[in-house]
């Protein structure tokens, strides 16, 4: 199955084109339409993290969540079925919405980033950033709020990712539409570009 392949599942005595989502206790079924990258980027920007520093130049990151955020997501994609409580609807989304960076190749001038999706593994080749792409991508994707007691408040922002990876991009592969290319997976590969682009570094003090 290529990703975004609509699937025709029915319910009761109707079809609809969607994802099923079931829960088995107590029993409940949903069908789920995929989210648009105007929604992706909203719940990008919406989420948020608090990072902790625990001493020696280390931090931890811890994700919050947003209950009421996950059920008007989960109300917006839902096109037929049960109503989810907030604990089912993230699950949902999760299922629906993961996406994990699997491998990055150098290529030449390109780099393959392959992200491992719930339909199938897609490939993104992108060209090499500029120094100016990757300055302006980390000082604008995340947003950090101190707090007091050595934590900080980090919101991100899905549209510096997005930025990046539409000024590097190539090709891709595994995807139904070609040219709707999701947003939290254009986010995904640009996050991976930016660590490449620390590992890649030629400088040798030694030469």
């Amino acid at each position: 199955m290529l990703y975004g392949e609509l699937q025709r599942v029915t319910l009761g005595e109707s079809e609809f084109n969607g994802f099923r989502f079931t829960v088995k206790n107590p029993p409940k079924t949903a069908i789920l339409r995929l989210p648009s990258s105007i929604e992706m980027i909203a719940r990008i920007d919406g989420q948020k993290s608090i990072r902790s520093s625990i001493g020696r130049r280390k931090s931890s990151t811890e994700t919050i969540p947003n209950p009421k955020a996950d059920i008007a997501f989960f109300e917006a994609l839902r096109i037929a079925g049960d109503d989810f409580d907030e604990f089912e609807a993230r699950n949902a989304i999760g299922k629906l919405t993961d996406v994990d960076v699997l491998d990055c190749q150098r290529e030449g001038d390109q780099y393959r980033i392959t992200l491992k999706t719930p339909f199938c593994d897609v490939a993104h080749w992108v060209k090499i950033p500029t120094d100016k792409d990757i300055y302006f991508y980390r000082r604008s994707v995340v947003a950090p709020t101190e707090l007091p007691h050595g934590k900080e408040e980090l919101r991100y922002r899905a549209s510096a990712g997005i930025e990046l990876y539409d000024s590097v991009f190539a090709k891709a592969e595994g995807y139904a539409d070609q040219a709707a290319i999701p947003a939290h997976h254009k986010f995904a590969v640009a996050g991976e570009l930016s660590q490449q682009c620390s590992y890649d570094s030629e400088f040798d003090p030694n030469s």
